[in-house]
């Protein structure tokens, strides 16, 4: 029995009147949630995998810093050979060819 307290429009109340509907509702949502929830534990990572993952970016990120700072070593020596050839070529050139 649904009483309309003051002047409540029927909305405001309409939510007393069908408290079985909701709550089939709500247990229909609980199961749903724990259907999600055991999917998620199933397979969701852990800590440890998150750990473990974490170690293996480590070393993989320690690696590509040296090949980084190698390749940065082998473009700064090529580019001062070059430079050094080019600048030594042309006086080299009038050393040896007659002119």
């Amino acid at each position: 029995m649904s009483v309309k307290f003051d002047e409540e429009k029927t909305e405001a109340y309409h939510w007393r009147m069908n408290t079985e509907a909701r709550i089939k509702q709500l247990e229909t949502d609980d199961l749903t949630h724990k259907v999600d929830l055991t999917y998620l534990k199933a397979n969701c990572a852990t800590k440890a995998d998150i750990a473990k993952l974490e170690g293996e970016f480590g070393k993989f990120q320690a690696e590509m810093k040296a090949q980084l700072a190698e390749a940065k070593a082998s473009i700064i020596q090529w580019s001062v050979t070059a430079i050094f050839i080019a600048q030594l070529l042309p006086a080299l050139l009038k050393i040896f060819l007659p002119g």
